[in-house]
Formats: C-alpha cells, structure tokens, sequence
C-alpha cells in the first residue's frame, strides 16, 4: 500500500514502525487496531514530510477528519439504542476528556494525592 522506496527511513522511524507493527498484530479488539494502524500511517507519513499526516491516516483508516471520528461515534450509538441511549445518558452527553500524555496525567494524579 505504502512505498517506502522513494526515501529511506532513519532507523528510529523503521525502529518505531515495527513496533507499531507488532502491537497492532496482538491486539484483540479492533477498535484498538486501528487505532495503531493510523499511528502506523501517521509516523509514515510524517517520516516522509507529508503535511498534517494525522488528518491524511484518520482519512484512510476511519474515512473522517479526527474531528469528526466522535461524532460519528455519539451519532452510531444513538442509531442502535433509540430510546434507550436517552434513558442511560440523559439529553447531554458527558464532555469528552481533552487528550493528555501519559506523563503528564501520572503527575497531576501525584499532585492531587499530595
């Protein structure tokens, strides 16, 4: 699908590309595949100078900007519960969490505990 011909990659991308490789082909939920399969795509593409390649792998993967992925998914689940996607989260849906790194939640948990 990709051709990696045109220029070689530096060992940290090819390094980094296989163990997304390998996460993706031992993960059981699908969902989660995915979601390596576009981080895959990603560093590809950003290996390659390819401008905004996150929006160009959630294309590819999802077919939607990244903006969109959950609404797409809130709309999903409304379609499949009816009535009953009302009844469990009410007429307001709970604020999506802002992405954060792993690092950075660790040590805001630290602090509050403190």
């Amino acid at each position: 699908m990709f051709s990696t011909s045109s220029r070689p990659l530096f060992p940290l991308t090819d390094r980094v590309l296989c163990r997304l490789e390998l996460a993706e082909a031992h993960e059981l939920d699908p969902h989660l595949q995915s979601d390596y399969r576009i981080a895959w795509i990603t560093v590809l593409f950003a290996s390659h100078g390819e401008p905004m390649p996150d929006v160009q792998a959630s294309y590819l993967v999802l077919g939607l900007h990244p903006e969109k992925v959950w609404p797409a998914i809130v709309e999903r689940r409304k379609a499949l519960l009816g009535s009953w996607y009302e009844q469990f989260w009410g007429a307001a849906l709970p604020p999506k969490k802002p992405p954060q790194s792993e690092i950075f939640a660790s040590r805001s948990a630290r602090k509050l505990a403190a």
